[in-house]
């Protein structure tokens, strides 16, 4: 169990998302799925969103 607030992995999630949407804002898909490189960013962000998440309690 982390010893970080859940607030802080809140925060995480939230950069995370952010991060996402300026990787793939004004690209289509097409153009998307042939960049490897934001197609990496975009997983491993998306990996940090489900780790933080599982820090969060139901309060």
């Amino acid at each position: 169990m982390s010893k970080r607030e859940w607030k802080l992995f809140i925060e995480d999630i939230l950069e995370s998302i952010r991060l996402i949407k300026n990787y793939a804002e004004n690209m289509g898909f097409d153009d998307f799925k042939k960049d490897r490189k934001t197609i990496d960013a975009v997983v491993r962000n998306f990996e940090i969103t489900g780790e933080a998440s599982r820090f969060i309690w139901d309060k």
